[in-house]
């Protein structure tokens, strides 16, 4: 792993439980400025070994998202497209756990996560309490 990006983990990992994230906005920061922007989700999702928790990395792409000149809106469609492939369980549960709702657009949002709720098993709840969600905002 990159250890820009290890750095923004441990940041995160110590800071996670006061949600107090002056470090980790620094670290996330650094990644920015390390890989830059293009493509950032995909680069940061393949420097991350598989066995470090996907809500770590779910809330590190939280913090990203914020350091981006776009307010992390090319990260979240890489994450909508990830949902709509439907392929990698690690990377559904990542995007299903972000602070933001995928898709701008309320239909399209429900039609994905229906169809995964439908054929994973694995992100079915998740799925349902997002489409939920969403409703209860009036959407």
């Amino acid at each position: 792993m990159h250890p820009v990006i290890s750095a923004a983990l441990d940041a995160i990992c110590l800071e996670r439980d006061d949600q107090n994230y002056s470090a980790s906005y620094e670290t996330a920061a650094a990644i920015v400025k390390e890989f830059g922007e293009r493509d950032l989700a995909e680069i940061v999702f393949s420097e991350i070994p598989r066995t470090v928790p996907f809500e770590l990395v779910a809330e590190l792409f939280n913090l990203i998202a914020w350091q981006t000149t776009d307010n992390g809106a090319s990260v979240t469609r890489t994450i909508e497209a990830w949902l709509r492939e439907g392929q990698d369980n690690r990377k559904l549960l990542i995007a299903l756990h972000l602070e933001v709702f995928p898709f701008i657009d309320d239909e399209e949002m429900y039609r994905v996560l229906s169809h995964l709720g439908e054929t994973n098993s694995r992100v079915s709840a998740r799925c349902k309490e997002l489409i939920w969600l969403r409703k209860a905002e009036g959407r």
